[in-house]
């Protein structure tokens, strides 16, 4: 990777197909790897318009976690440079039961993390969210409590009154993820509200 391949001397179209058919073809996750980090330093300086109608395809040998965040981190530098064209196939697979594509759909929404976390307006990023918020995988879970917790950096207020809106549909996963950057005094109160909605849902024995 460091040296680089001998088809980077090729005009960048001809680069991406040939990622594009290894992507799509190779049986070796190193591979997929490979091209992602290609990738990665091109799009944090200029995202070439060819790219999305590529790349946008990748999501079809996903099978993990790690090249699921790694293919959300470059969409999310496409996001950013054309939301128009993006968000609404985030919209697409945030509705479908693939679990893969609907964490895809949260964690494309920011890149960065921390302080320096860039992502869409509350309002693009919350929706998402809820359609996530009962689905049981960990996997889909995880990606909800990162991004309401990277949101909550900006929009600690907004972020909170969410949280308490949907305590009761919220998973223990999903909740200590998004709050484990609040004060004491927030989380402890968070995780009381959250341990009350669950004992109030439980049918009581007799």
């Amino acid at each position: 990777m460091k040296k680089g391949f001998s088809f980077y001397e090729l005009p960048a179209d001809k680069v991406l197909a040939i990622w594009d058919r290894l992507w799509l073809t190779s049986p070796y996750g190193d591979v997929l790897f490979a091209a992602l980090e290609y990738y990665a330093p091109l799009v944090r300086k200029r995202v070439p318009t060819s790219l999305w109608p590529v790349v946008r395809h990748w999501h079809e040998r996903v099978d993990n976690w790690c090249h699921s965040d790694g293919l959300s981190s470059l969409y999310s530098w496409i996001l950013a440079s054309d939301p128009q064209s993006v968000y609404p196939q985030l919209e697409m697979w945030n509705r479908t039961d693939d679990q893969w594509l609907r964490r895809i759909s949260l964690v494309s929404l920011i890149h960065y993390s921390g302080k320096k976390a860039v992502f869409v307006p509350l309002d693009r990023a919350l929706p998402l969210v809820t359609t996530c918020l009962q689905d049981e995988r960990e996997y889909v879970q995880k990606a909800v409590g990162w991004v309401l917790r990277e949101m909550g950096n900006a929009y600690p207020d907004e972020v909170r009154a969410y949280i308490e809106r949907h305590i009761a549909t919220i998973s223990s996963v999903a909740l200590r993820r998004a709050i484990e950057r609040r004060s004491p005094a927030v989380k402890a109160e968070l995780l009381a509200m959250s341990k009350s909605s669950s004992m109030r849902a439980k049918p009581s024995r007799r």
